[in-house]
């Protein structure tokens, strides 16, 4: 009898504290729609916006020209890569541009006190965000995001435009001398993580280059990205591929907040600990670093702005700086074999 009552009393309890738990946990939205940020804004918001104050807001497409001539926003301004990266002769490119080159820039896109830029792309916004971390640096926060980037505008039926605008000095502005370095990871503190228990390292690059397999790219097999120096990934490192945080086959939108945290927290990836993301030159990591630090709130997020490019680079000049091939040696040229016969096959 007083073995029942016991069980009796002690399901009670795994009931009562079943329910607590229920009461007391975050029922996180599982829609996109929901997905905020102060400087995230609708294809719809904006569209609104560039019809009612054309003048304060100037819409950028980042993407290749070819891309945006088959279609863009009205009135939009079109960058890439090499207008807002740096002209240093490095041995490893696509670093930061000068705070000379990126005035210019601005200059030229007409930007100054009082005007905002409404920033996209054509691919989930992963340029666009490159392109806005850079800004970010340099202090200049007076930019939006259109949500989805090109398609999901396309999706809001909202109309494009195939007249090309082209670039004028139409303002003076002058950045601040300040510098952001709180949002920057440099290659020390990179080297430094490796063993550091309170800081996390990601790699959001593609599942191959991670795990340093070969590739094809234009019927040439590839053991590594052009640029790098060396395949693999820093080692301790977490892979996260930065479209797991999209939806790249469907709007283009940033996910749910259920579904990124429940991705992030099945990788062991907590806002408690510092993060540091990298992936080839350091654009695929600032769409990771917007979804961690003004969606889901991270407080302690930096950007490895070198990235694999730098890393792989260093290490081919220093036996100390570590590289971790998660391929073998034996595995990779099993694979690099069988990628010759796929391509002899379909020649």
């Amino acid at each position: 009898m007083k073995n029942i009552f016991t069980i009796l009393t002690l399901g009670v309890m795994m009931l009562l504290t079943s329910c607590k738990d229920e009461s007391t946990s975050v029922n996180y939205s599982n829609d996109k729609s929901d997905i905020q940020a102060h400087n995230l804004i609708n294809p719809r918001e904006a569209y609104d916006l560039l019809l009612k104050e054309p003048n304060k807001y100037i819409p950028v497409q980042v993407s290749k020209e070819k891309i945006f001539a088959n279609g863009h926003i009205k009135n939009s301004q079109n960058i890439w890569r090499p207008d807002y990266g740096s002209s240093n002769n490095h041995p490893y490119g696509g670093l930061i541009p000068s705070q000379e080159k990126l005035e210019i820039l601005l200059n030229r896109l007409g930007f100054d006190k009082g005007k905002t830029l409404l920033l996209y792309d054509a691919k989930a916004n992963v340029d666009a965000l490159r392109f806005a971390w850079v800004l970010s640096l340099y202090g200049i926060n007076d930019y939006r995001i259109i949500s989805g980037g090109l398609k999901f505008w396309k999706e809001s039926n909202l109309p494009l435009d195939d007249q090309i605008v082209e670039f004028k000095h139409q303002s003076s502005f002058k950045l601040d001398k300040e510098f952001d370095q709180s949002i920057i990871a440099n290659f020390d503190e990179v080297y430094a993580a490796i063993n550091d228990e309170n800081t996390i390292l990601i790699d959001t690059r593609e599942d191959y280059e991670y795990l340093g397999e070969p590739f094809i790219f234009k019927d040439s097999i590839l053991s590594y990205k052009l640029g790098a120096f060396d395949r693999g990934s820093i080692p301790t490192s977490i892979h996260l591929n930065w479209s797991q945080l999209v939806d790249l086959n469907g709007d283009h939108r940033i996910k749910s907040e259920k579904d990124l945290r429940f991705d992030l927290e099945t990788k062991g990836i907590t806002s408690d600990k510092d993060i540091i993301l990298y992936c080839h030159s350091g654009s695929r990591t600032s769409h990771t670093f917007y979804v961690l630090k003004e969606i889901l709130g991270f407080k302690k997020v930096k950007n490895y702005d070198g990235s694999w490019i730098e890393w792989s680079y260093l290490a081919k000049k220093d036996s100390t700086v570590p590289i971790q091939k998660l391929c073998t040696e034996n595995k990779f040229i099993q694979m690099k074999d069988s990628l010759s016969k796929k391509l002899n096959t379909n020649e």
